[in-house]
């Protein structure tokens, strides 16, 4: 076997291998971009999952928001009546200590 012949060869199986390689980095491509649209089918380059995620994120955060103003709510509420509570508590002591130092004065 001539130089020649070996060097044709190599070069045979080197075009073979680019040729191979280049398919398979075609069909690597395509198998990417059918991924990707497969991912995001309104193609707006966001996953869908990733933005059913972040709506179910975002309702669940508006959720929370109002659940906390509704517990801000009932504890302002409750704090009105403790003091309430706290005043005619305070109005009665003062009434019995008015009426005990009347006795007081009256002995």
């Amino acid at each position: 076997m001539d130089f020649k012949k070996i060097i044709d060869q190599v070069k045979d199986k080197a075009e073979d291998l680019k040729e191979k390689a280049e398919d398979l980095a075609e069909k690597a491509e395509a198998r990417i971009k059918e991924t990707r649209d497969s991912l995001d089918k309104d193609h707006d380059g966001i996953p869908d999952a990733v933005q059913g995620l972040s709506e179910k994120a975002k309702t669940m955060a508006a959720q929370a928001e109002e659940k906390a103003r509704e517990l801000a709510e009932q504890a302002e509420a409750k704090l009105d009546k403790v003091k309430a509570d706290a005043e005619k508590v305070v109005d009665s002591a003062r009434e019995r200590l008015k009426s005990a130092g009347k006795d007081d004065k009256k002995a």
